[in-house]
């Protein structure tokens, strides 16, 4: 049956069905409906998708991943089928037929279209989806990417920011223009917003995560036996990755972080359940983060500050200065690493002394901030 519904794309769709029985030998062509393992390509990526999100009939072999690495991965299964659509039936096309040619077509695209370090996780992406199907769903095959010459990827720099140029940020807030003129239809918007300055601050004595610091509580401090305060907060990009909730991580003050907190009136609301940035609202959270990203690089412009850096680099600066302290135990202050979190606010020991010692030692900038 022939799918045209005009004479000329009958005889458009009548050749190509002819060249086919000729590549085929004139032998049935393999229905479209998957048997077994004998996947077609899309078939193969509906698979893969189901075993991500964890629908898989292989319940020993689940992985707990985030929805942004599943439509990541997802992405680029569809980039390479929409290469082979080029050249094939992909709802016909059995996986398997998938050939080194195929590879270098879309060896070619990816240069066109990613940078190196993306183009290194995009093919890797794509051989760790031809790996599920051999070693997950035992399709008989060689995996097309297992061999590529991947990109080199130059060592980036970590920027950090300095007190002077910190400063300037600040003083810009108060006295650079809050306009900014987008490009496009030239809207205008107002950057400005009165916790801006706080907010600067407390990412940089924190040195947390725009979600970590944007909903910060007064009672979310603690006390260890020495009496050395902390927050105590969840670790919500951990528990995104492992979904469970008793994952937490610990932010220990610092004297200049504390001294901040006194400024915006710890003595008064100790243990409350007040936000400490803002506890007057009038947006939502993830609002006041874009906000407070977008308006620190506008103010960093309008400071003159030529670095090219971001919010995210208030993180940076201040693990560049525990690191400067702390040296190998700065991953317990990081959260980068989550072993030794016990259950019913206990610390793993290594932890509370690396807290500890960071609250006494650490100061940003090796001095107090204003």
């Amino acid at each position: 049956m022939l799918t045209a519904t005009n004479y000329e794309d009958a005889v458009a769709e009548s050749i190509e069905f002819e060249k086919e029985l000729k590549s085929n030998s004139y032998q049935t062509v393999k229905p479209k409906v998957d048997e077994g393992n004998d996947y077609s390509v899309l078939g193969a990526i509906v698979k893969y998708n189901q075993y991500l999100n964890g629908e898989s009939q292989y319940a020993h072999l689940r992985k707990d991943v985030t929805k942004g690495h599943i439509d990541e991965m997802i992405r680029f299964c569809r980039f390479f089928a929409k290469i082979l659509k080029q050249r094939y039936d992909i709802e016909r096309m059995r996986i398997t037929d998938v050939s080194q040619h195929d590879v270098a077509d879309f060896y070619l695209w990816a240069e066109d279209h990613y940078a190196p370090k993306s183009f290194n996780k995009c093919l890797a992406g794509l051989k760790g989806f031809f790996d599920f199907l051999i070693d997950v769903e035992e399709v008989e095959m060689k995996n097309p990417f297992r061999k590529y010459v991947r990109k080199y990827v130059p060592q980036s720099e970590i920027d950090t920011i300095n007190k002077d140029e910190f400063d300037s940020i600040l003083n810009a807030v108060d006295n650079y223009t809050p306009i900014s003129v987008l490009g496009g239809k030239g809207e205008r918007k107002n950057m400005y917003r009165p916790y801006l300055k706080d907010g600067f601050k407390l990412f940089l004595l924190s040195g947390g995560r725009r979600e970590e610091v944007v909903d910060l509580r007064w009672n979310n401090i603690f006390e260890s036996e020495n009496k050395i305060k902390f927050f105590r907060i969840k670790n919500l990009k951990v528990t995104r990755i492992m979904k469970r909730e008793t994952v937490y991580k610990y932010i220990p003050i610092t004297d200049d972080l504390s001294d901040f907190l006194k400024e915006l009136g710890y003595d008064e609301k100790r243990n409350t359940d007040e936000y400490i940035l803002f506890p007057q609202r009038y947006e939502k959270s993830k609002t006041m983060m874009d906000v407070l990203s977008k308006s620190f690089t506008h103010y960093r412009i309008g400071a003159g500050v030529e670095k090219e850096i971001t919010l995210s680099n208030l993180r940076k600066t201040y693990i560049s200065w525990v690191n400067f302290e702390m040296g190998i135990d700065t991953p317990y202050v990081s959260s980068h690493s989550t072993n030794g979190v016990l259950e019913k606010f206990y610390l793993d020991p290594k932890i509370l002394t690396a807290i500890e010692t960071t609250a006494l030692k650490v100061r940003v900038f090796g001095n107090k901030t204003p």
